[in-house]
């Protein structure tokens, strides 16, 4: 062979050499990305652990895993107030709880979830890789997969998946990316992984049936598997209805039912057959449902990439959850959180498979549209990703370290009432309750109450908060353990004879020890009952946040003080930050109750952060109505003490 004839080989050689080192510094510097989001979800979860931030979903998971642990083999969710097992058949749990004896605190579990999202993530990135090797060797296919990865790994939604607290979908999550994996390989490990996401529980299942239906449309060599595995997904769903394990999703299958009956809030029960049916008989409401919630599906499709929605293997996986969580009655499954996120990992590896096979045909074009996905997918990280600290991590410090010294005196054994957006550490025991809780709870042996009203991402308002804490101090005489930074700690233990206890529902006035302005300090000394706020000679607020949550409407406020030289109360309407009344008060002798009108007819709308442009999302809204809150001021020299204040609908 001439000189001539083998410098064209050697060049083509060396090319394709080159190609390949381009493809193997992307993988390089995809794992060094993921290794350090890997170390960037571990620090944030200690964050978040160390600061409280977890609610009753985390609640139930630490209880059971705990449990397990201590040999409660069947242990009883005192959060969902039925078997874990119940919650979603999560059998996943019962292994898990070997973990405790490695290491026994709950911030386990979050390092787990976090571990098992970034693992995924790998899995889907080596996919997308391995994909760009076989289909489009060469620098296009590198720069493809590179496109990929950045999509999959700056998705804000990711972040908030693994800031709410524990769910066993993050490891069904990891489980189904190495069984879609393994099937487009035919490998016969798929099995093995098969099995694991079952044991994941119901919602796990209904990704098996999406990926089997893949299998069986996007790979002829085997349909006959994917029938397999679709019929293996559907079975799995429907056996774990049947036989009511999965409580945790709002009953189930009857959380769809107003698609077949048009009712919203229906309280009857269909058979599976009569949903089925229903369901079919009136195809527009379930377009209607689809485009009453076409932001979050586009929030959810959006930042991963959008054209792996033309990927057949995962297609049927995405349009499965998402249906899900979109069809599902109300909101709160169909914003972007950890109920997506299947498609935030799988989404980035088939919209780079897309973009490898238009790659095959058009490369500018390809390149094109990989640089619309990475564009748009990093203004979707800029606009919501700084939103995440706002949004979870809602505990100062301070009131951490006061939990924790709080946490630190319960015994194992007692029973324990927490605020719902601090309960989650304090689950490591029988029983564990939310506040609020039904009216009437029942109570055994040393009870302890932990009331935050102000912190925390938090369900029960200010004023339930504080009339819980009113009645512990007065009616039910319980021990004041700790009063700092915005929490109250009660110890109590139940007379003889007594099994429950009615919880009050806010309308009480509010004890205003419980909630001291910037110029005021508490007085707990002597009974109960004499309990109040003292100005410090300060200018400012006495008392402030003695807060109801109220529909519009006129009312009646009352606040019972004593003062030495004029002061000022006053009725603000918080949702629109609006003053609507103020009375100056001239001093008075001894205690005085003064009341004054207050016209809070405009109807003031709280709403979640929404984003901005098309790149908006839907979250559930605040607690409807309007939050009324009484403030006492005072100009600083007079000596004012405020007992407490009420709120009643005029007439």
């Amino acid at each position: 062979m001439s000189r001539l004839a083998v410098l064209p080989a050697r060049h083509a050689i060396r090319r394709a050499q080159l190609d390949g080192d381009v493809l193997r510094r992307v993988r390089r510097i995809g794992y060094s990305v993921l290794g350090l989001q890997w170390a960037g979800f571990l620090i944030w979860s200690s964050i978040l652990y160390r600061r409280f931030s977890l609610t009753p979903d985390f609640a139930q998971y630490q209880q059971a895993w705990y449990l397990i642990a201590h040999g409660h083999l069947n242990p009883y969710d005192t959060m969902g107030r039925f078997l874990f097992w119940q919650n979603h058949a999560e059998f996943v749990m019962w292994p898990l709880s070997l973990l405790y004896w490695v290491w026994p605190h709950g911030i386990t579990l979050l390092w787990l979830q976090d571990t098992a999202v970034v693992g995924a993530e790998l899995v889907a990135f080596t996919w997308l890789c391995e994909i760009a090797q076989s289909r489009l060797p060469g620098r296009t296919g590198a720069w493809l997969a590179a496109s990929g990865f950045v999509v999959l790994a700056i998705n804000p939604w990711t972040w908030w998946a693994v800031s709410f607290d524990f769910h066993a979908e993050s490891l069904a999550v990891l489980f189904t990316i190495l069984l879609a994996r393994d099937l487009a390989a035919h490998r016969r490990r798929a099995w093995v992984w098969l099995a694991s996401v079952l044991l994941c529980g119901d919602v796990a299942g209904t990704y098996v049936a999406g990926l089997g239906l893949g299998l069986l449309i996007g790979d002829k060599r085997s349909r006959l598997h994917g029938a397999l595995i679709m019929v293996l997904g559907v079975g799995a769903v429907l056996f774990i209805t049947v036989i009511h394990g999965n409580k945790g999703s709002a009953h189930g299958l009857q959380a769809y039912s107003y698609l077949a009956t048009g009712v919203a809030r229906s309280k009857a029960r269909l058979s599976l057959g009569a949903l089925v049916l229903g369901v079919a008989s009136h195809p527009l409401r379930v377009l209607a449902a689809l485009w009453a919630k076409r932001i979050d599906l586009w929030a959810n499709l959006a930042p991963s990439g959008l054209l792996g929605i033309a990927f057949p293997l995962l297609l049927p996986l995405i349009v499965v959850v998402e249906l899900a969580n979109s069809l599902f009655h109300g909101v709160l499954f169909a914003e972007p959180l950890f109920q997506s996120l299947p498609v935030y990992v799988v989404m980035p590896a088939a919209s780079a498979g897309v973009l490898i096979w238009i790659g095959r045909r058009h490369q500018r074009l390809a390149l094109g549209l990989a640089a619309v996905i990475v564009v748009q997918a990093i203004a979707w990280s800029a606009i919501w990703a700084p939103r995440t600290p706002h949004q979870w991590l809602r505990v100062p410090a301070s009131a951490a370290a006061v939990l924790a010294g709080v946490q630190a005196r319960i015994p194992d054994s007692a029973l324990v009432f927490a605020s719902q957006g601090v309960v989650g550490r304090f689950s490591s025991r029988l029983d564990v309750r939310p506040l609020p809780a039904p009216r009437n709870v029942p109570v055994h042996g040393e009870t302890w109450f932990v009331v935050v009203p102000a912190e925390g991402v938090e369900t029960q308002s200010t004023g339930e908060a504080m009339t819980v804490i009113g009645q512990l101090a007065d009616r039910m005489h319980a021990t004041l353990v700790a009063h700092a930074q915005g929490v109250w700690a009660f110890r109590w233990r139940p007379p003889p004879g007594v099994r429950s206890v009615t919880m009050p529902d806010g309308v009480t006035p509010l004890p205003a020890w419980a909630s001291p302005g910037v110029a005021g300090r508490e007085v707990l000394a002597g009974s109960p009952a004499t309990w109040h706020v003292r100005s410090t000679g300060s200018r400012g607020y006495v008392a402030a946040g003695l807060a109801w949550q109220r529909p519009p409407g006129r009312y009646q406020a009352s606040v019972t003080l004593s003062a030495s030289g004029p002061v000022n109360v006053e009725i603000w309407n918080d949702t629109g930050n609006v003053l609507l009344a103020r009375k100056s008060v001239p001093p008075t002798r001894g205690m005085a109750t003064v009341t004054l009108p207050v016209s809070a007819t405009t109807a003031y709308r709280g709403r979640a952060y929404p984003g901005w442009g098309p790149f908006r999302a839907s979250f559930t809204n605040p607690p409807p109505g309007q939050r009324l809150e009484v403030r006492v001021w005072s100009a600083g020299h007079e000596q004012v003490s405020v007992v407490s204040a009420g709120l009643l609908r005029a007439g």
